[in-house]
């Protein structure tokens, strides 16, 4: 018989060594010991195991079309040297033996009978179990570099590769610039970004600028239409994981701002560019909320640009204003505007009124809930029982399997509502006492807090402090403005003639009655509040009447049933 010798290895590492020779070698004993007479041998180096597209492969399935009838054996060292994969390793056996090719393994028991062809079979599964295997852990580290913010390939030109796989190293460092490349690209993306030249015009300022001279080759339309289709969202700091095409900020420094990675985008769909307005300007985070200090209008704000650079202003564009088209330095305004919240900040004393109202409020609610709660676990234990019962019954032939099967559903249905029901109760126990804590630490410092918060919270942050905003005047600073409900009652309580009662200091009379708290939120209409005190046969003894506070806390004196 003869035969030809298949020998591959997936990796130059394994070229290097001898995982080649060693292959043939056990291949050419295999054929002497059975008289296979090898007519040749075909060595494919560093070829991937993940694909059956091999150049030395086909050569010699390509040998057994032409010599059909003359060669009768494909000699391999192992299965998974053939193919790992299940589906081709079939495909492809079933064409040799077509050819009439018996495939040959050194080291596995394979062939035509049953036992030979199931043996053949896991061996082949187990080799794309392997390599699946491997792929997925390959595909599960590059999806966390990319989570962490690290491109797990070779970045695209501008950057510096770091030959990691080369080095048998992970990747763990973001992608580097490249000295030279990095402002060359920069500069052609910025010129593409603000309209002024085409892609073909591109090329040539890239030529001009030395970039064919860095690559060692002349720079062409279809370079930069890859660069702006295929890698700019790189160029952009995003990283876009292929397998959920999910965006993720990348760490490597990036060649373009948002705003001029959204006006080539513009471009390239066939809009004009134009200038993308962030919604919330950081520069700008009183935007919405200053006022002109005379005119009492919203003030706009732009930035000029001067010798040292950047300046940020807030304006006054309403006509006949006597502060009209005079700017607002940005940063005196914000330096003001701390000062001013850490004037309204809430003192101990309104913290500590604030703490002891809600909590005493929420106690009130929590211990229905608690009740709740015990309640359902005991309706859940009533009904275990009731349910063992009812399956010892079935037991001792109390019950038909019918009767049984009813009883056992109705029971069952009851025991899962008792169930949502107790779930329901534990949700609202909720830790009270440390939001409040949370929200005391917030009111407590809101300079720092609004320093702190990021830049789309501003507005729902200084709508919360100052609802209809505040006035700004240059050199005056901020002036009154109408504060949030909670602030309003700091100031009250700050007043040394405040209307606020001190809920420490009421004592309550020796008849029965019941002193309950009104909630922050209720405001009656500008009425007193009515006191009336009645003795335990329910008869009126005293009337009162007290002046209502503006916001806030006050007291109520009512019958105890």
């Amino acid at each position: 018989m003869k035969g030809i010798i298949y020998t591959r290895v997936s990796s130059d590492e394994q070229i290097k060594g001898t995982s080649l020779d060693s292959q043939e070698e056990i291949c050419r004993s295999y054929c002497k010991d059975r008289g296979i007479e090898v007519l040749a041998v075909f060595r494919e180096e560093g070829a991937s195991a993940k694909s059956a597209d091999r150049k030395e492969f086909l050569r010699a399935i390509e040998l057994c079309r032409k010599k059909k009838g003359d060669i009768g054996a494909f000699v391999v060292a192992k299965v998974d040297r053939f193919a790992r994969n299940t589906e081709d390793h079939f495909y492809v056996r079933k064409i040799l033996l077509d050819y009439g090719v018996t495939l040959h393994s050194v080291s596995e028991p394979i062939g035509n009978n049953p036992a030979e062809k199931f043996v053949e079979t896991v061996l082949a599964g187990s080799a794309e179990f392997d390599n699946s295997v491997r792929r997925q852990r390959c595909v599960d580290g590059m999806m966390a570099r990319i989570s962490q913010g690290i491109f797990p390939w070779k970045p695209p030109i501008g950057y510096t590769c770091g030959h990691a796989k080369r080095r048998d190293v992970k990747k763990t460092e973001p992608d580097q610039p490249d000295e030279k490349l990095f402002p060359i690209i920069q500069r052609g993306l910025r010129e593409y970004a603000r309209g002024e030249v085409s892609q073909t015009e591109l090329a040539r300022l890239f030529n001009d600028w030395g970039l064919d001279r860095v690559r060692g080759r002349k720079t062409t339309v279809q370079f930069v239409s890859g660069l702006l289709f295929k890698h700019l969202k790189f160029y952009a700091g995003i990283i876009v994981n292929p397998w959920t095409n999910e965006e993720v900020k990348g760490l490597h420094k990036p060649m373009l701002t948002g705003e001029e990675y959204y006006r080539i985008q513009a471009r390239m769909s066939g809009k004009s560019a134009k200038i993308t307005r962030y919604k919330v300007n950081p520069e700008f985070p009183l935007r919405k909320t200053l006022l002109c200090g005379e005119c009492g209008k919203a003030v706009t704000a732009s930035v000029s640009h001067g010798v040292g650079g950047a300046y940020p202003y807030y304006h006054c564009f309403t006509k006949g204003c006597g502060m009209y088209c005079k700017s607002l330095p940005a940063g005196k305004a914000a330096e003001d505007f701390v000062k001013k919240l850490q004037e309204i900040t809430p003192k101990a004393k309104m913290l500590a009124v604030f703490n002891s109202t809600i909590l005493d409020l929420w106690k009130e609610k929590g211990s229905y809930f608690e009740t709740e709660a015990k309640r359902y676990n005991k309706e859940v234990s009533l009904l275990k029982e009731k349910r063992k019962r009812i399956f010892e019954m079935r037991e001792d032939g109390s019950y038909t399997k019918e009767e049984f099967t009813e009883r056992k559903a109705e029971v069952e249905n009851a025991l899962i509502a008792s169930r949502i029901s107790r779930s329901e109760a534990r949700i609202e126990q909720f830790d009270m006492e440390g939001a409040v804590a949370y929200a005391e630490r917030f009111i407590g410092d809101l300079g720092r807090q609004w320093q702190d918060l990021p830049p789309h919270l501003y507005g729902r942050f200084q709508k919360l402090v100052f609802p209809d905003g505040i006035r700004y005047t240059k050199g005056e600073g901020f002036g009154t403005a109408k504060l949030g409900l909670i602030f309003e009652l700091n100031q009250s309580l700050g007043v040394k003639n405040s209307a606020l009662v001190d809920l420490g200091r009421i004592e309550l009379p020796t008849r029965q009655c019941e002193c309950r708290v009104i909630p922050l939120y209720y405001r009656p209409k500008n009425h007193p509040i009515l006191c009336i005190m009645r003795n335990p046969e329910n008869q009126v003894v005293k009337t009162a009447k007290y002046p209502r506070p503006s916001h806030g806390i006050f007291t109520s004196l009512l019958p105890k049933p």
